[in-house]
């Protein structure tokens, strides 16, 4: 494999911070500078970028990311606001009709880019379904539909399907005509990544909620399900369906919540 880092020796001081910071010791300081040790260790996580005093460091990755292009951390949000986002987050199912916009889904996708992964792999890949709904639900029936009987909650929506009269709100879907869903070759990446969606849905006045039945698909038959979305890579799983909207019901509480159960060992 090729150098990962650009490190800029005229910048740099030799502070050493980058070798600190870096978990597969692919740093070392030698001369006054620091040098990529070996490149096979390194997965990008741009850690060392992130700490450099001057700038030094780049991935090459990342050719149009250098340390002037991003900007410095403004500290980290309020513990009073935030809780505040968290205990108002309640899950909607009753939307205007009001399409999410191009805009809209494009600060999504920018929060969910700032998701952790494991390994750095950066492995998440995201389909928003809205103009092909109807073709995407029937594919949904028709890969559930042996579940029926196991599932009441799926018969009533493959029934819903098969009925030439769609009135009143879908099982699936209720009011919602528009879902992101996450794919990724380790579905936890998929599913953090879905928070942040979520929470930046919060905050923008969005809402939803998330379809464990439409997850049911992909495990159901994954090699099906896939065939709804040819640009993906087949051998990512889905992590998570989030159903989206403009809200039409405003919450004036929060739901009662049992105590969380914590073992500390």
């Amino acid at each position: 494999m090729g150098s990962h880092l650009l490190i800029d020796t005229d910048s740099c001081i030799g502070c050493g911070l980058c070798r600190q910071v870096c978990i597969r010791d692919n740093i070392g300081i030698s001369g006054g500078k620091a040098i990529e040790l070996c490149s096979d260790r390194c997965f990008d996580c741009g850690h060392c970028m992130a700490v450099c005093p001057k700038g030094a460091v780049s991935l090459i990755r990342y050719p149009d990311v250098s340390s002037e292009s991003v900007p410095l951390p403004t500290g980290s949000a309020d513990p009073g606001s935030l809780m505040s986002l968290l205990s108002d987050r309640r899950s909607m199912r009753w939307f205007t009709g009001e399409p999410v916009t191009d805009e809209e889904f494009d600060r999504l996708m920018e929060a969910a880019s700032l998701s952790p992964t494991a390994q750095n792999a950066m492995d998440v890949e995201f389909a928003i379904v809205d103009g092909r709904l109807d073709e995407f639900l029937t594919l949904l029936a028709d890969i559930l539909e042996p579940l029926s009987d196991e599932f009441p909650r799926i018969g009533q929506f493959v029934d819903h399907m098969r009925s030439g009269d769609r009135s009143g709100p879908n099982p699936f879907l209720w009011e919602g005509r528009q879902v992101i869903l996450a794919f990724s070759e380790e579905p936890v990446n998929g599913v953090i990544a879905m928070s942040r969606v979520e929470l930046m849905a919060q905050a923008m006045g969005l809402g939803g909620f998330y379809s464990l039945w439409m997850s049911k698909a992909d495990l159901q038959d994954h090699g099906r399900f896939m065939s709804f979305f040819p640009d993906v890579d087949p051998a990512k799983r889905l992590g998570a369906v989030f159903v989206i909207g403009h809200p039409r019901i405003r919450y004036r509480r929060m739901a009662p919540r049992p105590e969380v159960r914590v073992h500390r060992l």
